[in-house]
């Protein structure tokens, strides 16, 4: 796994096990100060008795080590169910939230597929948007920062972090959704940079007035590159 993905997961695991971390903590305070001013003890052999480090021959200290022991166990086995049983594509979703200078891809097509695969390649933070879970299963499986949500909803582009994304590609072969999420993204990031593949060449001076920095045309950069071999 690579670092920044490592990362990146481990933050979100933190962020979804918050509450019972903090249940945790909650309880091993507690009983630290039970131990310092019931039991009268220093504060370092109030610690270590409440991190059950260090177990006293009375009923309060022995009574503590058997239900603390168990309430943590408990906690413990909550957290480690909660990972590995977990929607794997909620953590993805959370993950795409807690990236920053990051490149927002939307639609997985041949073209979003090529995109990720480089991103992935050489490192470069990156989310995808897709709202078929089917097509970005293999992503989510492998705990990439995927949200799996209709880019046109109200939803998707700032669980894709878009307030602190630096670029979005919008691969999508869908003139609609280029057009509402290009709108949506200069509204929500006035900053950002937006690049558009666009199927449809009359459409490309409206992209461009919605806040599209660059729009690809397939035909025409077909045309482009034929003229370089006609013979005229």
């Amino acid at each position: 796994m690579r670092p920044r993905k490592a990362l990146l997961r481990l933050r979100a695991s933190l962020f979804r096990m918050r509450r019972l971390l903090a249940l945790l903590a909650l309880w091993l305070g507690a009983a630290a100060l039970a131990f310092r001013f019931l039991k009268g003890l220093p504060w370092h052999d109030a610690l270590l008795s409440a991190l059950y480090l260090e177990v006293l021959p009375d009923a309060f200290s022995q009574g503590y080590s058997f239900w603390g022991q168990s309430f943590v166990f408990g906690v413990v086995i909550a957290l480690i169910l909660r990972e590995t049983m977990e929607n794997y594509a909620e953590r993805c979703r959370l993950m795409a939230g807690l990236l920053k200078d990051h490149t927002i891809i939307v639609g997985y097509t041949h073209l979003g597929r090529r995109l990720v695969e480089h991103c992935i390649k050489n490192g470069m933070p990156y989310c995808l948007v897709e709202k078929n879970r089917s097509l970005a299963d293999d992503l989510l499986r492998q705990g990439e920062p995927v949200v799996v949500d209709d880019a046109c909803s109200g939803d998707a582009l700032p669980a894709a972090g878009i307030a602190k994304a630096k670029l979005l590609i919008i691969a999508s072969d869908n003139i609609e959704t280029a057009i509402i999420v290009t709108k949506n993204a200069r509204e929500a990031n006035p900053k950002i940079g937006i690049a558009v593949r666009c199927a449809r060449d009359n459409m490309i001076g409206v992209l461009q007035k919605l806040g599209a920095d660059y729009v690809y045309s397939a035909s025409l950069a077909a045309f482009n590159e034929i003229t370089k071999v006609l013979k005229v």
